[in-house]
């Protein structure tokens, strides 16, 4: 872990870097001893790292430990997680949510207010007042589409936000940094941190309607126009022949659970449309496996939660395609809810690391990001 090339100023980064992860993940605080140890630096290196942090508030004095003995007690330092905060925001058709974690990735709180067509903006600035904090950083997944420059382009879910630059609004607005993705994409990113660990993953949300984005290497698949994964964008793309402008239909009417319940409860009838459904989107999807040929398929939205009622006909349909010995596992999503909101808060915590730590580039606490809320129902 030891930093020895580079700039006197870029190795006081990391090395400022490296002494502030590991306390953060530390279990309780630390002595300079035990500091230098994890982090392979020494001891006068630590020392002066500490000053650094100390000033920025991330890193804090401790009460000494007893030796036991006439010695003096060993100095002890510990990461403050409440120190600074940070935010995300989940742009819906009807509400807007919000979600603020420690410095840690501990939930402090969360938001929920209704959308407003008529003044966007102004609802995602009540969503982050309503929480009472106000954050070093900013993570927003929205519905939509965004352009190379970082506006939104097309959003059929919330189109009062089309044209609109959002990360320079809202960090206009609530001086911080702010970082602007599509929702699903940062489903995805999430997903890729929480889920079991692939390099590779396609994710497929599976919702009201269908949507696609990967990862690969770690890391969005975005494309020169930001464009990777919008099938929806083909002119006269139909995922089935009763969705309507992308919106899925089925014999229920736009609500899938009855049906799958009634699929999962062994229904012949039920069972089959599902079945049709899966033959229906696999085609398109496989075409997508070959081109990127990810470890990992991860399916998650909410028809996610019907489990193999409908992972195994889809499992089996893209299978009986790719003519290949190796095939991409498929999985459920282990978020099916608040995969976005996490996403956006991640996307928050590493664009805003110089504000969170005092540290620039520190990764996001993803291990600790809280994933046991409420999931929900498809």
């Amino acid at each position: 872990m030891v930093v020895e090339n580079g700039t006197p100023s870029a190795v006081r980064a990391a090395n400022a870097r490296i002494c502030l992860l590991v306390l953060r993940g530390a279990s309780g605080p630390l002595t300079l001893a035990e500091l230098a140890a994890a982090t392979g630096l020494s001891r006068p290196t630590v020392d002066a790292v500490l000053q650094d942090l100390s000033v920025t508030g991330t890193v804090t004095a401790a009460p000494a430990a007893g030796t036991g003995g006439a010695g003096r007690p060993a100095r002890r330092v510990r990461f403050d997680p409440s120190a600074a905060s940070v935010a995300a925001l989940d742009i819906g058709a009807r509400s807007v949510r919000c979600l603020v974690a420690d410095a840690a990735g501990a939930e402090l709180t969360r938001a929920t207010v209704p959308a407003t067509p008529d003044a966007p903006l102004e609802a995602l600035l009540a969503a982050v007042a309503a929480t009472g904090h106000r954050p070093a950083a900013l993570g927003v997944a929205a519905p939509g589409i965004l352009s190379a420059d970082g506006r939104i382009a097309q959003s059929l879910a919330a189109p009062a936000l089309v044209g609109l630059d959002l990360a320079a609004l809202l960090a206009e607005h609530l001086e911080c940094p702010v970082g602007v993705d599509n929702d699903i994409k940062l489903a995805a990113l999430a997903e890729h941190h929480l889920g079991e660990p692939a390099d590779s993953m396609l994710f497929v949300q599976l919702g009201h309607r269908i949507s696609v984005a990967a990862i690969l290497e770690g890391r969005i698949l975005q494309g020169a126009h930001r464009l990777a994964g919008e099938l929806g964008s083909q002119r006269g793309m139909r995922w089935t022949e009763s969705s309507e402008r992308g919106r899925l239909r089925w014999s229920t009417g736009t609500e899938a659970k009855p049906l799958l319940d009634r699929a999962a409860a062994g229904e012949a009838a039920a069972r089959d449309e599902v079945e049709e459904f899966c033959a229906r989107i696999a085609p398109r999807l496989a075409t997508v496996l070959l081109t990127l040929d990810p470890a990992r398929v991860v399916v998650g939205g909410g028809l996610s939660r019907a489990g193999e009622t409908l992972l195994g006909p889809l499992r089996r349909h893209l299978r009986h395609l790719l003519m290949t010995e190796e095939a991409p596992e498929l999985v459920g999503a282990r978020l099916t809810a608040d995969g976005a909101l996490l996403g956006a808060l991640g996307l928050a915590a590493e664009l805003g690391s110089a504000q969170l730590y005092g540290v620039p580039d520190v990764p996001a606490p993803w291990d600790r990001l809280p994933t046991a809320h409420h999931e929900g129902t498809p």
